[in-house]
């Protein structure tokens, strides 16, 4: 199991999606934490330290994904971490925006347990990113 042992910071405004994120990256064995919205995910490094993989919504109030994804590869302690969109939004403008913010990867809803580990395998394992 690719995830196994490693922490994963889950940044999502709806409840659902957050809890449902954190339940199969749980079963896949990583260690989770979530924010709310960017700030809170902002927040949560700067407080918390780096986790070894970042899973973050596009749209959220407060702080979005993209901007989100600007603060942490200018301004955090996390700029290496690996960082993954996750929405829903099915655009090719989405995934011009979410590489030019500094996201590895791009996921698209619903996520599934098979989803995740394959990009776990592929961006955790020395793998290139998705850009």
């Amino acid at each position: 199991m690719p995830l196994r042992g490693l922490s994963v910071l889950v940044v999502e405004d709806d409840r659902d999606h957050r809890e449902l994120a954190r339940d199969m990256l749980t079963a896949l064995g990583a260690r989770v934490t979530v924010a709310a919205n960017g700030d809170e995910g902002v927040k949560h490094l700067i407080t918390k330290g780096c986790p070894d993989l970042i899973l973050c919504d596009l749209r959220m109030p407060v702080m979005d994904g993209y901007e989100f994804a600007r603060e942490v590869r200018t301004h955090s302690p996390c700029r290496q971490v690996r960082l993954v969109a996750v929405t829903a939004i099915r655009d090719p403008i989405a995934y011009t925006r979410t590489w030019s913010a500094g996201y590895d990867a791009h996921l698209e809803k619903p996520l599934t347990v098979k989803k995740l580990e394959d990009l776990a395998a592929r961006l955790l394992s020395g793998g290139a990113s998705e850009r």
